[in-house]
């Protein structure tokens, strides 16, 4: 196998050397110019130049591979510059400016900057852009002095100039460019693809491109029939929809290796709960769809197929469960017997997701004697048994399914499960000293402590936000995070932190979304706390005093001390962010502790003192820390 190139490594300055002087190329071309060069055998720098991964690298339409600063140098761009964009020095850059953004993201310490509303909100407000002010894709930060001068409506030529950017003002006349025949070639008739892709494409092909001022791009794309939904080009009528669906069944059907029959089945699915979203269809109507033509969703029958459904559905609108319900019971009831589990399973999902957990229960129950291997219905049922504090169910339905032993589920019950007392019968008085029986007491109940359920707690609800519908957050933070590591194992280790999934469940509200959704399976010890927790906010404190994993520390937002358990060592001075919960007779750090340097406390209180916290905003102010 072949190693990543490092970057920077003598490999990649001489691949990309080959690249800028002979480009755009092939991958086997590529390879082959460098084993004529002598770097080795033209299989292994194949696979070598494949997996190289630079800023600057771009692939074609073509599929040939170029760098995006020998693309673009000696072409100019054109923009009509508004008010707005004057006054804050922020050009809009799609669609005109588009193909240039990825040179100025590539280029990192330009005098240019992009910056995206998504990512660089702190930036864009210091700047004093409000979000009214502020396009979809990305902007261009160039200055208000590079655009003193400027009246609104004036045309602004960006030129590249040995990777850097030029701008200038056109006075004179623009140059039309007819690109009807160069886009119907590239993305044809039936076909959309991505602005920047197709206009680096052009620039390939024809060396004579945007050599002089033309046209804004946005208006030659106007000119020659053709149409723009965010970043994506098509010719005029196109139906973005359909094309963006048929996109997403792709990669779902390539990430959960289906087969055609599986995807036509997820297709009809999803038809199924368009027809109840838009056409208002009740149950009864439902059921008579599916019963016209049951075997259009047997391909539902493996749990990848369902679970795929399930994700294409998830993708759109929140308000499709109650669709997504009636649709799946639908199937339950009328679909062939092999896929009636998985309709209970889909049905159950969608429930749970509507807040009735006890109903989804049923369904997985449902799902589960219909299929006593269907593993999914199986895994939740042993959540739920979790989330109710009985470890033994939990430990034997995760025992039904193949490598349940490998399940962090499984850890968190084992830690947890009850210990045997051989010696007690069922009627005997119980160990604990209640003088309850030890059936209705203690038999098949944890005998840990409130303090030590405290985890348990933590890991219920961890589970429950790493689970398929609600990850999109937690990933979106461990990607924030991730920035500010270093190291190609970046991201995962950023999976790893505490502080990403602390700030997900809390100021991201998913342990609020969790209590909602199953408090009502919680012991009501664990309920009580679950609340007094949601009170809890993350601040920064002083370490006054510290033995082993024992602390007192001083709030520094509310001057209040408290005395500790912390898992990780603290020391006398140190200064740490982190959420102080109670968790029965002790006070406890559950989600980590992160230092914080004297020149970071201000800003990060101010942040925390905020009446709202966003978690991007603590992932943000801690990520580089």
């Amino acid at each position: 196998m072949i190693a990543k190139p490092e970057p920077s490594s003598p490999a990649v300055d001489a691949a990309l050397a080959v690249l800028r002087a002979h480009g755009p190329l092939t991958s086997e071309d590529w390879a082959e110019m460098l084993a004529d060069a002598g770097h080795g055998p033209a299989p292994e720098l194949l696979e070598t130049v494949e997996l190289l991964d630079d800023p600057s690298l771009v692939v074609l339409v073509d599929g040939r591979r170029a760098l995006i600063d020998t693309l673009l140098e000696g072409r100019v761009f054109t923009h009509r510059v508004g008010d707005r964009e004057i006054a804050s020095g922020l050009l809009h850059a799609e669609p005109d400016l588009a193909p240039l953004v990825l040179s100025v993201v590539a280029a990192e310490d330009g005098p240019v900057r992009a910056l995206f509303p998504d990512y660089d909100a702190d930036e864009l407000d210091a700047l004093g852009v409000a979000d009214a002010d502020l396009p979809d894709g990305a902007v261009l930060h160039v200055g208000t002095d590079a655009l003193r001068g400027f009246s609104d409506g004036d045309v602004l030529a960006v030129r590249v100039r040995g990777g850097a950017l030029a701008l200038s003002a056109v006075d004179g006349a623009l140059e039309p460019a007819d690109l009807r025949a160069a886009f119907d070639r590239v993305i044809g008739e039936d076909n959309a693809d991505n602005l920047e892709t197709v206009v680096w494409q052009l620039l390939a092909d024809d060396a004579d491109l945007f050599v002089r001022p033309t046209v804004p791009l946005g208006e030659l794309i106007d000119a020659a029939g053709y149409d723009r939904e965010g970043s994506y080009l098509a010719a005029h009528g196109f139906d973005f929809a359909a094309h963006h669906f048929a996109s997403h069944i792709a990669m779902v059907a390539r990430e959960n290796d289906l087969h055609p029959d599986e995807v036509n089945a997820v297709i009809s699915f999803v038809d199924l709960v368009a027809e109840v979203t838009v056409d208002g269809l009740d149950l009864d109507a439902a059921t008579l769809r599916v019963a016209s033509d049951p075997e259009a969703f047997a391909g539902l029958e493996d749990p990848a197929a369902a679970g795929a459904a399930l994700d294409v559905v998830g993708g759109f609108e929140e308000d499709q469960m109650p669709a997504l319900y009636t649709a799946a019971l639908a199937i339950a009831d009328r679909a062939p017997r092999r896929v009636k589990a998985s309709g209970h399973w889909l049905a159950g999902m969608a429930a749970d997701s509507l807040g009735d957990v006890r109903e989804a229960e049923r369904h997985f129950e449902d799902a589960a004697a219909m299929n006593e291997e269907w593993t999914p219905a199986l895994f939740e049922l042993a959540q739920i048994a979790s989330d109710r504090g009985d470890a033994q169910r939990g430990l034997s339905l995760l025992s039904r399914i193949d490598g349940g032993d490998t399940e962090r589920l499984h850890a968190v019950l084992q830690r947890f499960a009850p210990a045997d007392h051989p010696e007690l019968g069922r009627n005997d008085r119980c160990w604990c000293g209640s003088g309850r029986k030890y059936k209705v007491c203690h038999l098949g109940k944890t005998d840990a402590t409130l303090d030590d359920r405290a985890h348990w707690l933590y890991e219920k609800a961890a589970l429950y936000a790493q689970s398929t519908s609600l990850f999109d957050l937690v990933f979106a933070l461990a990607d924030l995070r991730a920035d500010g590591l270093d190291g190609e194992d970046a991201a995962a280790r950023a999976f790893e932190d505490p502080l990403v999934l602390d700030a997900a469940l809390f100021e991201g509200g998913l342990f609020a979304l969790f209590v909602a959704r199953r408090g009502m399976l919680l012991p009501a010890d664990e309920l009580d706390l679950a609340g007094r927790w949601l009170l809890a906010r993350r601040s920064v404190h002083e370490v006054v005093a510290a033995d082993g994993a024992a602390a007192t520390l001083r709030d520094l937002r509310t001057g209040e001390s408290v005395d500790v358990t912390c898992a990780q060592p603290l020391a006398v001075g140190d200064v740490v962010c982190a959420r102080v919960v109670p968790t029965g007779e002790r006070t406890q750090i559950l989600g980590g502790a992160v230092p914080v340097p004297a020149s970071r406390r201000d800003d990060l209180l101010a942040v925390l003192s905020a009446d709202t916290v966003e978690p991007e905003d603590v992932i943000a102010r801690l990520a580089d820390i």
